[in-house]
């Protein structure tokens, strides 16, 4: 499928975009910014929690509180401790966003690097401004025990009523997804909510299909699902509204 990720998630000119879940939300992030970079469109990379302090693609890192430039991929952070940056307060943000006119993309939650994960209780920090929460869940999660690759698997096992040594199946992550304990937790009201299921290859293709075909039967589904391939590889798209 030839199609950019702003153009799987339909990105409008203005949109605050805040990645969750587990593993793809850095690559996701830098990826739009990216994209964003290339045509010249405004853009702010920002997280609320804590990032990598490797990632930042080159971009101009910013950490004070005035006026961002415009004219190039900002990375606002809120200062940096050991190999990590830190992230803004979810209300500055907000104050941000609304007086900008492009993208302002963040990492919205935290999970070690693990494909899956269940929040805690101060988990995910998404902005009340959010217009869009992408969910981001590694296909390599499935046919493994929760204890082995999720992140918080207390809380996981939990959500899904299963012990940590159980394998997670399709039908396990769909459940998680429309959790409002998982992955619904914290989502404004007024944000688009969209699935990206990433490290997708031919082989775990059918698994994905087994997620979509439970979560195109529930009420709380995500209004699509894209399925993430290699970093920034868009393999299809399906809408779930």
């Amino acid at each position: 499928m030839n199609l950019t990720i702003s153009e799987a998630l339909q990105l409008s000119p203005r949109e605050m975009v805040c990645a969750v879940g587990g593993g793809g939300k850095t690559t996701l992030i830098l990826s739009l910014a990216s994209e964003g970079q290339e045509k010249k469109h405004p853009v702010i990379v920002t997280t609320t929690t804590k990032m990598g302090l490797e990632e930042d693609r080159e971009f101009l890192t910013v950490t004070d509180e005035k006026v961002l430039p415009t004219d190039q991929v900002v990375r606002w952070i809120g200062g940096i401790q050991g190999e990590r940056v830190l992230g803004r307060d979810p209300k500055e943000v907000d104050a941000c966003f609304s007086d900008f006119h492009g993208w302002v993309l963040v990492e919205a939650d935290g999970a070690r690097r693990r494909p899956i994960k269940a929040p805690a209780s101060h988990e995910p920090v998404i902005p009340s401004q959010a217009t869009l929460v992408v969910l981001n869940i590694g296909l390599d999660a499935v046919k493994r025990p929760i204890g082995e690759v999720a992140h918080r698997p207390e809380l996981l096992a939990e959500i899904l009523e299963v012990d940590k040594e159980s394998l997670i199946t399709p039908q396990m992550i769909a459940s998680l997804v429309t959790h409002d304990q998982g992955g619904r937790k914290g989502i404004p009201d007024s944000s688009r909510f969209i699935l990206a299921l990433t490290k997708c290859t031919e082989e775990r293709r059918q698994q994905a299909d087994q997620i979509i075909e439970v979560l195109s039967e529930h009420e709380k589904t995500p209004e699509k699902v894209v399925l993430i391939g290699r970093p920034g590889e868009i393999l299809d798209l399906k809408s779930l509204k």
